[in-house]
């Protein structure tokens, strides 16, 4: 009788035992499916922001470029096509806005420390740091823009004649026309000035954007190994 209800009790430990074992098994599996997916979403995410960011930090080399043929007409000849371009351009602002719907998704549901990887999470937090210095610096760019060029090329009366911001073809001017107003800009030192504080500004948000570069690529590269997939 004894040894009957010794048995009995031996076979329902084991069996709770495999039960919880199982139950075990299956939420491991169910972490690591939801940590995939996790990880699969965010190579898509860090991808779009690197090619956004990287298409940003182009256009912005691009036009401190042209902005710089400004600063040499004192100087030498530049060519009117550039010198037009480069007033096209003078205006431009690219703001940085990366997608970041599964970073969020992570922390609002408390997911985040289902990714496994410590190198990752480092790489992020990195990432995230930088992000968060960005808007100032690309704010004192917006500044210079609406508190002292707009209001120094409207008090010129030229800000439409030039059309920084749109063509419209109610003004439609010759670009003979156009360069003549541009020249008369050109013989202004507080033109030549402000041109200069665009370029510099435009040059601090390309600096404190490529530390993010290197970290989108680097939490792709982490990422990418993470699933199994050759580095790029």
């Amino acid at each position: 009788m004894i040894l009957r209800v010794l048995l009995e009790m031996i076979i329902i430990v084991i069996g709770i035992y495999i039960a919880f074992q199982l139950e075990n098994n299956r939420e491991a599996k169910n972490k690591a499916a939801l940590e995939q997916s996790y990880l699969e979403q965010l190579l898509e995410e860090v991808a779009i922001n690197e090619g956004e960011l990287l298409a940003d930090q182009d256009a912005r080399k691009e036009q401190v470029m042209y902005l710089r043929k400004l600063l040499e007409t004192p100087l030498r000849q530049v060519d009117p096509d550039t010198i037009r371009r480069a007033m096209d351009v003078l205006l431009m602002i690219r703001l940085y806005s990366p997608t970041d719907a599964v970073y969020q998704d992570l922390v609002s549901s408390g997911n985040l420390g289902i990714i496994k990887s410590d190198a990752f999470k480092r790489v992020l937090m990195n990432y995230r740091r930088a992000l968060s210095r960005v808007p100032s610096t690309e704010d004192r760019d917006v500044r210079l823009i609406s508190d002292q060029l707009e209001p120094y090329l409207i008090d010129k009366q030229l800000l439409s004649f030039l059309e920084p911001h749109t063509d419209l073809d109610e003004i439609n001017i010759s670009n003979d026309q156009k360069d003549r107003m541009i020249r008369q800009l050109l013989r202004d030192r507080k033109f030549i000035d402000l041109v200069y504080l665009r370029v510099n500004t435009v040059q601090d948000v390309i600096f404190f954007e490529n530390p993010m570069q290197w970290h989108l690529l680097a939490m792709k590269n982490l990422l990418r190994k993470e699933l199994g997939l050759p580095s790029e």
